[in-house]
């Protein structure tokens, strides 16, 4: 289910770090932990499992603020204007649809570091109704997505669009969030580890998107994602997992959010 956020800023404070993808994603934590405990304490410990991985299984976009300029000497965002709104989705029955708008509705959210702070008050929620979903499709990127290969010295590469292994990486992920999902709702029956019939193209510009986590703290590192459209053929399940769940890793962290291709939203 994907649902928009709509909010309306809070006070004077206008600005906001130009990295908030941390942030929200610690606002909207904070957000389900004030509504439902339980449910957050699930997404933080324990996650959705399969092949020894856990998932959290939703993503969202960047926010679309009315009013703003980037100040980038000073890494921050000036939002003037008084409200904003992004979408918000999660691999999650339809019958849930009303208990997600109860975790958002009038709640407040703070988006911010050390530096500055806006507070937000949601003022509306609307489900937004899913696309056609066939085996071809064509996405644009509404938040970087983030694909990583481990090496074989305990590191990590960021992989580039253009690298050989970023659709099997896609493809791999896709599975085992299939897996996962299978598996908490005693369904065990879904995809298995062998990779389908599937294929992966960029097109055209592909931009790259540096994006600071946990920034002014000791764990502050730079993930890198990148902002582009891309052909993904797959069995339609999966094109509906990376449209709701998110394409690549770490959607719960803002990666990976997607739109159809001239199905703006």
């Amino acid at each position: 289910m994907r649902f928009r956020i709509n909010l309306e800023k809070m006070g004077r404070n206008e600005f906001i770090p130009i990295n908030y993808q941390y942030e929200l994603s610690s606002a909207i934590y904070r957000v389900i932990d004030r509504a439902d405990g339980d449910f957050s304490k699930f997404l933080h410990e324990e996650g959705y499992a399969a092949y020894g991985k856990r998932f959290r299984l939703f993503t969202f976009s960047r926010i679309e603020f009315q009013g703003f300029k980037v100040i980038p000497e000073a890494g921050r965002i000036s939002h003037f204007g008084n409200t904003a709104s992004f979408t918000i989705s999660f691999l999650i029955d339809k019958a849930a649809e009303e208990f997600i708008r109860g975790l958002f509705m009038a709640q407040e959210l703070i988006i911010g570091d050390k530096i500055s702070q806006v507070h937000f008050t949601v003022t509306a929620i609307e489900a937004v109704a899913p696309p056609h979903f066939i085996e071809t499709m064509q996405y644009r990127s509404k938040s970087p997505l983030f694909v990583r290969r481990k090496r074989a010295d305990g590191g990590e590469d960021y992989l580039h669009p253009d690298d050989s292994d970023y659709g099997i990486l896609l493809m791999q992920n896709l599975i085992s969030k299939s897996k996962a999902f299978a598996l908490s709702t005693g369904d065990d029956q879904e995809f298995k580890a062998v990779l389908p019939d599937f294929s992966f193209r960029p097109l055209g510009k592909i931009h790259k998107n540096g994006v600071k986590i946990k920034q002014l703290t000791a764990q502050q590192s730079m993930l890198i994602g990148y902002m582009f459209e891309f052909e993904f053929k797959a069995p339609v399940e999966l094109q509906e997992i990376g449209y709701t769940a998110g394409f690549g890793h770490l959607g719960s962290q803002g990666f990976g959010s997607v739109e159809v291709k001239n199905e703006k939203i």
